[in-house]
C-alpha cells in the first residue's frame, strides 16, 4: 500500500520551503502510485527525472538556509540529503535496468517517500527556531 502523504501535514512554518516540499510531495506520490499500478516506463521516468532535478535544488536552498542561521543540524541535513539522492540515483538505474516493479515500488515507497516525510518532521523543523531567532 502507497504512503501517500497530505501536504499539509508537513508544514515547518517557512513559507518558501513549505511551498517547496509541497512541490516535491506531490511528484513521489505520484511516483509511488504509478509503480504500484505498473504504469507506462516512460510516465514513470519523467517524475523521476523531475524529483531528480528538483531535489538537487531545493536540497541546495535548504541547506544554504541552514548554513546561514547556522542551525545545528545543517551537517547531518546535508549528509541525509545525499543519502536521499544515492537512493533516488539506485531508484533511476534498477528503472533503466529492470523497469517498474512491486520491489521498486517499495523501495520509493520505503526509502524515498518514508524518509522525506520523517527527515522534515525530525531534521527540518529545528530550521525553524533558528530563522526565527535572527
Amino acid at each position: 500500500m502507497p504512503l501517500v502523504i497530505e501536504n499539509d501535514s508537513l508544514s515547518i512554518g517557512i513559507p518558501e520551503i513549505d511551498r517547496q516540499h509541497k512541490q516535491l510531495i506531490d511528484p513521489l506520490n505520484t511516483l509511488v502510485d504509478a509503480l504500484f499500478a505498473n504504469r507506462g516506463k516512460e510516465k514513470i521516468k519523467d517524475i523521476v527525472d523531475f524529483l531528480d532535478l528538483y531535489v538537487a535544488q531545493h536540497f541546495g536552498f535548504e541547506e544554504t538556509c541552514m548554513q546561514r542561521y547556522n542551525c545545528p543540524v545543517s551537517s547531518n541535513n546535508a549528509a541525509a540529503h545525499t543519502k536521499f539522492i544515492k537512493t533516488l540515483s539506485e531508484v533511476k538505474q534498477e528503472l533503466q535496468t529492470t523497469g517498474s516493479s512491486l520491489s521498486l515500488a517499495i523501495k520509493v515507497n520505503e526509502q524515498l517517500l518514508d524518509w522525506f516525510v520523517n527527515h522534515i518532521k525530525k531534521v527540518e523543523r529545528e530550521l525553524k527556531s533558528y530563522i526565527s531567532k535572527s
